[in-house]
């Protein structure tokens, strides 16, 4: 089992309380190997209804980051009908800001929450936009050796860890630094990917998107 659907079916009878107290959950992810999950609450009772039932089925749930907010969620279906440039521009504005994670750990997240497809996808845009200074890179494990055999099948992707994926960003974003406008054209593809990310970069992402659109 995937670790997000161990994680997922651990925490379930969390998420039903919280779709009975009527919490609006925008978010279900797989960060730094625990479950993220984010929404928004209608009153601080509810908040608080939802963290008794998380506490009742781990007391230190130390595989889970839970952001709840009073009040209403962002309008999402703005990120969901942008045209893919918009998105892409948003995206990369998010990956190169000091506001927000480093490129790989975000990176990492986003294949986390990718399926295999489109793992294998990612893996393949990397590969063909890194150069060759990627192949010589000394990336440990399973992943320098499937990158080795120039293309990956999404069977080989899901092999990869996130942790693997963060340090090929890492070493991508050396060789080639526009290595962050090709993976925020590939993900421009994959807005529901995009939501994973978690509030403070998609309210960085639309802002630009607006002021694109404004400019």
């Amino acid at each position: 089992m995937a670790r997000i659907d161990e994680l997922t079916a651990k925490y379930k009878p969390a998420l039903d309380a919280m779709a009975q107290q009527n919490i609006q959950v925008t978010t279900v992810a797989l960060q730094d190997n625990k479950l993220y999950v984010e929404g928004y609450a209608p009153s601080q009772e509810a908040k608080n209804a939802a963290w008794d039932r998380i506490k009742a089925i781990d007391s230190s749930y130390s595989d889970l980051t839970c952001d709840i907010k009073v009040g209403s969620a962002p309008d999402l279906g703005e990120l969901h009908s942008a045209p893919p440039q918009s998105i892409a521009s948003g995206l990369a504005a998010a990956f190169r800001s000091d506001s927000t994670p480093e490129f790989g750990s975000m990176l990492a997240n986003l294949f986390s929450n990718s399926n295999g497809q489109q793992r294998a996808g990612l893996l393949n845009q990397i590969l063909g936009s890194a150069g060759p200074g990627l192949l010589g890179a000394a990336l440990p494990g399973a992943l320098g050796n499937i990158l080795k055999g120039g293309s990956v099948t999404p069977e080989q992707a899901e092999q990869i860890s996130p942790d693997a994926i963060k340090n090929l960003a890492e070493h991508a974003q050396k060789s080639n630094p526009s290595i962050i406008d090709q993976v925020s054209n590939f993900y421009s593809e994959h807005p529901r990917v995009v939501q994973a990310l978690g509030a403070g970069a998609l309210a960085m992402i639309m802002n630009h998107m607006r002021k694109g659109a404004n400019a």
